[in-house]
């Protein structure tokens, strides 16, 4: 990847920053050695109160505790942690059904919906073999504390109508509801009955423009850049090409927005583990000993533990501690150039697609292609700039560019949930 300019500041106890440049505008949320603190302390608390102790436990957190602002901005760091960890997930499964990454490790149900697009609801509850069950709890996770911390901060923040907090957590609740969108057939939330995508695009939909009203308030420019993109790619799904044009274009460039690792326990990155150390996922041979900037790779010179797929490792996130990209201008400025292929505007959009390839000093592509050409060259140049991005699964199957016979191109709500939910 291209040296990216990298400027930290930070304010007395402050978690989190904002950055706003004129090249670049990146949000990152900054992890405090006990982010996860908070929820642990919570998890005591609740233990303890079904025993009878004449004792208590000075380090636990009461109500009065969760009533502070500081605890609004813990909590708020909690939020994106949940959403973080789940993304990292997301990254890892979507590449595996998708065709970034192939399975190459000793789990039976990744080499079926890697080669086949076959889901296993029954296959293990363990480690990562499930991939439903472990989708779907850690964005449910990721999904309640959100919405629950935004609960929280309406009863205990002053003004919360104004507040960067309440801004940045709904924008993660919206995000949350998008995914479920997207990854899944369908979703439930809160024991409640099974719903198709539109409805959790609605849902993403009411908690993307309370971030923005909330971020124009607070004057955070860089939530509402980010609530812009996701708007863009809900209404391609509705195939709504007007208003996918118009978020879009609401989102400037250098807009960057990430999803934070560090080199702490329970802090680093999954996937990097799963594909590099472990050998479970290997990237897709079609970007192995590639010299395009965005998707390089290395080989890391051995088999997988199925003793027969090569292991290449990603290096657009070189350790497990790099942060990755959620989501960037660059899938803006591609959405836009969708929108103006799909009305025959092909030199637009070639133009387009030409600046996001500008900023990787590559080579600008012939803006007078055919229009067949043009979209089978646009849909390459978007599995390249968004590679790792968890965004390839959805657009094969906008496109429907999954082969013939494949059996999912989406997941189904867990087995863990459909025996729990009674509506289900």
């Amino acid at each position: 990847m291209p040296n990216m300019k990298r400027t930290e500041h930070q304010e007395l106890n402050l978690t989190y920053e904002e950055m706003d440049m004129h090249d670049e505008t990146r949000t990152r949320t900054r992890t405090p050695r006990g982010r996860a603190g908070w929820a642990l302390g919570l998890l005591a608390m609740v233990g303890l109160g079904a025993c009878d102790f004449d004792a208590t436990d000075p380090t636990s957190i009461t109500e009065e505790d969760l009533s502070s602002d500081a605890a609004m901005t813990a909590m708020m760091v909690g939020a994106v942690y949940n959403y973080d960890y789940s993304y990292d997930r997301n990254v890892m499964f979507t590449g595996v059904i998708s065709d970034e990454l192939v399975a190459s490790g000793s789990w039976d149900p990744w080499h079926q919906a890697d080669k086949n697009g076959i889901i296993d609801l029954s296959a293990p509850e363990s480690d990562h073999i499930n991939i439903p069950w472990r989708v779907w709890r850690d964005l449910q996770r990721a999904r309640v504390s959100a919405i629950e911390t935004l609960e929280r901060m309406e009863e205990v923040v002053a003004d919360v109508s104004s507040d960067d907090r309440a801004a940045r957590v709904a924008l993660y609740a919206g995000m949350a509801y998008a995914d479920f969108g997207e990854i899944f057939c369908e979703a439930a939330y809160d024991n409640g009955p099974a719903v198709p995508p539109s409805e959790s695009f609605n849902l993403a939909e009411n908690r993307l423009n309370q971030a923005r009203q909330i971020a124009q308030a607070a004057g955070v420019d860089s939530i509402a850049q980010m609530a812009h993109l996701v708007q863009a790619r809900i209404e391609l799904h509705r195939g709504d090409m007007d208003a996918a044009l118009a978020a879009a274009q609401q989102v400037p460039d250098g807009m960057r927005w990430e999803a934070n690792f560090r080199d702490a326990p329970g802090e680093r990155s999954q996937f990097w583990f799963n594909n590099h150390d472990r050998g479970e996922s290997s990237v897709h041979p079609d970007f192995r000993g590639s010299d395009d900037p965005r998707t390089p790779t290395e080989d890391k010179g051995r088999v997988g533990p199925d003793t027969q797929t090569q292991v290449w490792g990603q290096l657009k996130y070189p350790t497990y501690n790099d942060n990755f990209i959620v989501g960037s201008w660059r899938e803006a400025r591609l959405i836009e150039a969708e929108v103006y292929l799909s009305r025959g505007e092909v030199e637009t959009a070639m133009d387009l697609v030409n600046q996001v390839r500008a900023d990787w000093d590559l080579e600008a592509l012939p803006t007078d292609l055919a229009p067949a050409e043009a979209l089978e060259v646009f849909q390459e140049e978007k599995r390249a700039s968004t590679w790792m991005e968890a965004r390839r699964m959805i657009d094969m199957r906008r496109w429907g560019l999954f082969p013939d016979g494949w059996g999912a191109t989406c997941l189904p709500i867990s087995r863990e949930e459909t025996l729990s939910n009674p509506n289900l």
